[in-house]
C-alpha cells in the first residue's frame, strides 16, 4: 500500500481557510507604503525601501535555581535603526539632502506609512513616525558595467524615538 493510511482529504476545512482569509481582507503590498523626511519631501518618490520599525522591549533572563531559565519582558525598546535604498537623480537630489543633513548635523523627523492603492493613500493608522533621526549614507556604487541599473544609495536611519 503507498501513502500513509491516516492521509485523507478535507475539502471544506481548505475552503473554510480560504473564505477566512478573503473575509479579512484585501492584503497590504509590500510595495504599498509612503516615507518621508521632514523637510525633504521632494525626495519621497525616490525611497524605494523603508521599514516599519520593531516592537519590542528588552528581554529580561532570569536563571533559577536548578538550572531553568526565566524570561520577562523589560524596559519598553522605542530606538532602533532603519535602513532605506533610494534611486538617484541625474541632479543628485537624495545625495545633496543627505549631505545637508550629515553635514549640518540635522537631526530629522521620518514618517513611514501603508499606502495601499485601494484606500487611496490613506494610511488607516498603519502610520509609524521616528523622532530625532540621524541619517548616514553608504558609500555608492557606481559602474561603467551597469548599463541599466539605477544608482541606488543606502541610507541608515538611526531613530531614538517611535510615535506609534
Amino acid at each position: 500500500m503507498a501513502g500513509f493510511s491516516n492521509s485523507k482529504a478535507d475539502m471544506g476545512f481548505l475552503k473554510k481557510r480560504l473564505d477566512q482569509n478573503i473575509a479579512a481582507g484585501e492584503k497590504l503590498l509590500g510595495a504599498e507604503y509612503w516615507a518621508t523626511i521632514e523637510g525633504y519631501e521632494g525626495i519621497s518618490i525616490l525611497f524605494r525601501t523603508a521599514q516599519l520599525p520593531e516592537q519590542a522591549r528588552q528581554q529580561v533572563e532570569d536563571t533559577l535555581p536548578g538550572g531553568m531559565t526565566m524570561t520577562q519582558y523589560g524596559a519598553y525598546k522605542n530606538n532602533g535603526e532603519m535602513p532605506m535604498q533610494c534611486s538617484e537623480t541625474i541632479d543628485g537630489k537624495v545625495l545633496a539632502a543627505v549631505r545637508e543633513i550629515v553635514l549640518n548635523k540635522k537631526y530629522v523627523t521620518v514618517k513611514v506609512q501603508a499606502a495601499a492603492e485601494s484606500n487611496s493613500g490613506d494610511a488607516k493608522g498603519l502610520s509609524r513616525t521616528l523622532s530625532h533621526c540621524l541619517v548616514f549614507s553608504d558609500a555608492v556604487d557606481l559602474s561603467s558595467d551597469d548599463m541599466t541599473a539605477v544608482v541606488k544609495p543606502s541610507l541608515r536611519v538611526v531613530y531614538n524615538w517611535v510615535d506609534v
